[in-house]
């Protein structure tokens, strides 16, 4: 994993990814659950598991739980056949990167899977019409260097 290098007052992580906007909005790129400028992510738990805190529930409904935050959004498909997987018995982390507009708008670029050790499973690149898809790229290129081995 990449060190993260911080501003002098210690408020601002520092990137150089080429996507200005991007660079410039976050503060912070981190492991596991986390909720920033630029990033949210969580642990995602396998559909079969069913306990928790002593509760049992439904096959699914945790897993289903912990991406709740990310309902709002288009995770890319190939990144939900992973994590829908059934055959799944280990949690992974799912990490959604994006730029907020001036009106406070959240535009997702690019989706990261990784497994709890921080391996990378898949990234995606997403772009709405009329964005350069290689600034975003570059951007969660260097992103996945802050998360993963």
């Amino acid at each position: 994993m990449k060190k993260s290098i911080y501003n002098k007052t210690g408020t601002r992580q520092l990137i150089d990814s080429g996507f200005k906007e991007f660079d410039r909005q976050t503060n912070c790129i981190s492991t596991g659950n986390c909720l920033c400028n630029t990033q949210a992510s969580s642990f995602i738990r396998p559909w079969s598991l069913r306990e928790c805190n002593g509760y049992t529930f439904p096959e699914g409904q945790l897993m289903n739980y912990d991406l709740k935050q990310f309902h709002r959004f288009a995770i890319p498909e190939r990144i939900k056949r992973v994590i829908r997987n059934k055959d799944r018995t280990d949690s992974v982390i799912l990490y959604m990167f994006h730029t907020t507009s001036r009106d406070g708008y959240v535009r997702p670029f690019g989706w990261v899977l990784t497994t709890r050790g921080h391996d990378l499973i898949d990234s995606c690149v997403v772009r709405e019409r009329n964005q350069r898809y290689y600034k975003r790229r570059f951007a969660l290129d260097e992103a996945i260097k802050y998360i993963t081995n």
